[in-house]
């Protein structure tokens, strides 16, 4: 672990995840300094209050300036924005690293917007909740938590190192990937999921009008799937619209198996459906045994 305490963290949208990030990281001293960033001082006051930042500013220029580094945690439509700023305004050294849940397209555009000694490294904390606001952040938010690291052949191997400590320092699992796979498979295992969510509950609400006990029956499997349906519609519009190709591929492969699985109920066929049943059972088994279920959330900023 390249762990060291880093002098000075300036923190771009200190929400949910900013937020988290600034208590986990003042919890376990390595920072010495936290800044806060942001539009609504209101926001930042209360950062400050519950110890998410040291500090706060609404001004981006005298927020990064000093900073080593400088986490943008920002909804997916402002982190080239924020980037371009935190580059512009950035000391000679500076790491920037972002939290968004998209990767491919924000890496190759901060690529291009990094110069004089800047270095990008692209990131993504597979960590959150439904719940948004640095009211509900946590220090504790990324333990056993994975915290992807999407490097490209630009990226410089020392701040790459230095990211890879700071994320396992706060508990995280470390995943190195290519952004494109990370894209490819957070439109699976996280962005899908929140369609299915959104879709099955629209269902549930439909039905209700003639079905008025329909909600009253819904219990704990109702609920665990549609939880994320809760999310930000904003931050959850963003995320998708930024990784619109993978999310409509998966969402083919998923309309696929749940035909399959269809096919075999309308022909009444036993054993086929339970042949399918069983292969999704052993599916669900293995994701079990790589963690437990509170690790496998993704972040909403």
């Amino acid at each position: 672990m390249n762990l060291r305490k880093i002098d000075c963290v300036a923190i771009i949208g200190v929400g949910l995840i900013g937020g988290s990030f600034g208590m986990a990281l003042r919890k376990r001293g390595l920072a010495g300094r936290v800044i806060g960033v942001g539009r609504n001082p209101d926001r930042l006051r209360k950062a400050v209050e519950l110890g998410a930042v040291d500090e706060w500013t609404t001004d981006v220029e005298s927020g990064v300036e000093d900073a080593d580094l400088i986490y943008v945690s920002t909804p997916v439509s402002l982190e080239r924005q924020f980037i371009q700023l935190s580059a512009d305004f950035a000391k000679e050294g500076c790491i920037i690293t972002d939290a968004g849940s998209t990767k491919a397209l924000i890496c190759e555009e901060a690529d291009r917007l990094m110069h004089d000694g800047i270095r990008f490294v692209g990131g993504h904390p597979m960590a959150g909740s439904e719940a948004t606001g640095v009211e509900a952040a946590t220090a504790d938010l990324f333990v056993s938590a994975a915290y992807v690291l999407t490097p490209t052949a630009s990226t410089d191997e020392e701040a790459l190192a230095i990211m890879k400590g700071v994320a396992e320092g706060i508990g995280s699992r470390v995943i190195i990937m290519d952004a494109k796979t990370h894209d490819r498979s957070v439109a699976v295992i996280s962005h899908l999921p929140h369609l299915i969510a959104v879709a099955l509950v629209s269902l549930a609400r439909e039905r209700s009008t003639t079905d008025q006990e329909l909600f009253e029956l819904a219990a704990g499997s109702f609920r665990d799937i549609t939880r994320v349906a809760g999310s930000s519609p904003v931050i959850w519009r963003d995320i998708c619209l930024s990784n619109i190709e993978e999310i409509c591929r998966a969402a083919e492969g998923f309309q696929r198996h749940l035909a399959e699985g269809l096919r075999a109920l309308e022909s009444n066929d036993a054993e086929g459906f339970t042949s399918w049943f069983e292969a999704g059972n052993e599916a669900r088994n293995s994701l079990s045994r790589l963690g437990s279920d509170d690790e496998i959330v993704d972040s909403s900023s």
